[in-house]
């Protein structure tokens, strides 16, 4: 295998085992390799090690790709948008771990490196710090690096990216009070992402909008959102928290109950997988216990677990008592628990994390 079919090999993978296998090829074949063909290699290998969480590695492949290429520009300019490229991954890895001072330093250097040409690596380094900077709530930055951005984006006449700009300025603008700005924003977002039928990007843009509607608006962009295949869990979480609400005010309590339910459940999988916050899992527990019955001792079962497991709370001691207790302290001993759907799968999940941290059932 050589260099241009490694690479062919890494943007056809399917899944995290061809990636395992590729991890394994490509650790050799730089060996033999020299130049650009080995800086070549080495970045799609840092690529590889990143997409398998294996963020040690990947810095340390990075790094031998930026040393490699930084000598090759010495020699050559043409190579000077390798090393850009060495520094946006750099800075790719060191904001995925949070070490935001790195990540900034790796992605100014690579737009010294670039000047002030008009590219897609220029756009997509900007696009990444601007986030960034909205990400730690440093809005002046942010607002700078992603209208700079979102020029660029225009001259490239790219309308997912210009979407996704417009969308997260207007967060930007949102969290420093300028929702009129804000609101005109997102429905300039919605109108370019709706010209590439993207439904992540869709999605995002129509989650952000809800603030922004009234009612009426805001039960449309929600039927509109349910159709979108593969939600994150904290917009499902919404989605049927709005449901629940309607249904309540409707006055029909039991699918009001259900529905809070899912909603609660939905909400601490997003928190407890990805640290989403999104709808107040806990509020929508406490929905049911104020209703009594038996979802209120499933719902009170499920609060202090999470209180205990998750948030640390000692003075919080769960019963085992309820159907959700019993049906947990039997899938901690082992036993198969096959319904599906997000109350199952929060059993599952929270029976799972009791029995690693040697909780007793």
């Amino acid at each position: 295998m050589n260099a241009d079919e490694f690479i062919q090999s890494f943007n056809s993978a399917k899944d995290l085992s061809e990636l395992e296998k590729l991890a394994e090829i490509g650790a050799e074949l730089v060996e033999s390799l020299e130049r650009h063909d080995r800086g070549r290699v080495l970045g799609t290998l840092g690529n590889i090690y990143y997409a398998l969480q294996k963020f040690q590695r990947a810095e340390e492949t990075y790094l031998k790709a930026l040393n490699l290429y930084i000598k090759l520009a010495e020699e050559d300019e043409q190579f000077i948008p390798y090393v850009a490229g060495c520094l946006y991954n750099l800075g790719n890895l060191y904001q995925i771990l949070k070490r935001y001072e790195e990540a900034e330093r790796a992605y100014t250097d690579a737009l010294k490196l670039l000047g002030d040409g008009q590219n897609e690596q220029r756009l997509a380094i900007m696009t990444a710090l601007g986030t960034m900077y909205a990400k730690l709530d440093l809005r002046d930055w942010a607002e700078k690096y992603l209208i700079e951005a979102f020029k660029l984006a225009k001259a490239t006449r790219n309308p997912r990216v210009m979407g996704m700009l417009l969308n997260n300025l207007a967060v930007v603008y949102q969290r420093s009070g300028r929702k009129r700005e804000a609101g005109m924003l997102l429905k300039m977002a919605l109108d370019a992402i709706e010209e590439c039928e993207e439904d992540a990007s869709l999605a995002a843009v129509l989650q952000n909008m809800l603030p922004f509607l009234d009612e009426a608006e805001a039960e449309d962009v929600l039927s509109r959102l349910e159709k979108i295949e593969n939600l994150p869990l904290d917009l499902k979480a919404k989605i049927v928290y709005f449901k629940a609400k309607k249904a309540e005010r409707e006055g029909k309590l039991q699918e009001a109950l259900n529905l809070y339910m899912e909603a609660g459940c939905l909400a601490f999988l997003a928190y407890r997988n990805f640290g989403f916050q999104s709808v107040n899992f806990m509020h929508c527990f406490d929905k049911l216990i104020e209703a009594g019955g038996e979802m209120a001792e499933d719902a009170l079962t499920l609060k202090k677990l999470i209180l205990r497991y998750y948030y640390g709370s000692q003075n919080v001691e769960p019963s085992f008592d309820s159907r959700t207790g019993r049906i947990i302290k039997a899938i901690v001993q082992g036993e198969k628990f096959e319904e599906e759907g997000a109350f199952a799968d929060t059993l599952r999940i929270i029976a799972g994390d009791i029995a690693r941290a040697g909780g007793q059932s």
